[in-house]
């Protein structure tokens, strides 16, 4: 039963936001860049300017910005916005969250044409700073479920990104390009696993944090 309900393309008539679906390989990201500084405008004007978005289907509003696409070119997107924003100094942190397959999902509002390599990757690849991140997988659907969490955690690991577990999340830490990377190879993974019908990955990553930490 879980299972149906949470498949892509599943109907729900009783829901009035549900019920519609898509089988494309849609996925996408919603998130909020917030830096902490009188010049908070400047900052994100600035950034959207350099950073591409031709790759991807795209919408502001007051609360938040979201990114849809093919997922290499969203998580390309959303990672050369937050690589663009930084400067040296400036607390800075970005919250959003990926996902792909929700129930209530629309075919329309994407870019799945698009072919070749990630129109950011050249112009940020040499961008580097530390950041902190912590993140929240649920992997939808799946009665075993905490097994693929438990796949990320060591996912991380390999990737030198020092996992650690807090409360209702886990943490990491590492160089931005690291973390970005390890980000979409957990939405590429579950992409990848027939049991997940749908998944959300909930993040939020920061740089430059006047948090003095033991």
């Amino acid at each position: 039963m879980a299972n149906e309900c949470c498949c892509t393309g599943c109907s729900r008539p009783d829901l009035p936001w549900a019920g519609r679906g898509t089988d494309l390989p849609i996925s996408g990201c919603r998130f909020t860049l917030y830096p902490m500084t009188d010049h908070f405008i400047d900052i994100i004007l600035g950034a959207l300017e350099k950073t591409d978005t031709s790759a991807v289907w795209s919408e502001t509003d007051a609360l938040s910005t979201v990114y849809r696409g093919k997922l290499s070119y969203v998580t390309d997107a959303v990672q050369a916005l937050f690589l663009n924003a930084y400067q040296a100094g400036v607390h800075m942190a970005l919250e959003g969250q990926f996902s792909k397959g929700c129930p209530g999902d629309v075919s329309g509002d994407s870019v799945l044409t698009r072919e070749g390599e990630a129109p950011n990757t050249e112009a940020v690849k040499n961008i580097h700073f530390p950041v902190h991140c912590k993140l929240a997988l649920y992997p939808l659907g799946d009665v075993d479920y905490i097994d693929q969490i438990a796949k990320v955690w060591y996912m991380a690991q390999d990737a030198g990104l020092n996992p650690t577990t807090i409360h209702y999340a886990t943490r990491i830490d590492g160089d931005v390009q690291a973390v970005f990377q390890y980000l979409y190879q957990v939405c590429n993974l579950m992409d990848n696993t027939p049991t997940v019908h749908h998944y959300v990955l909930h993040f939020t990553m920061n740089c430059n944090s006047p948090t003095v930490e033991e």
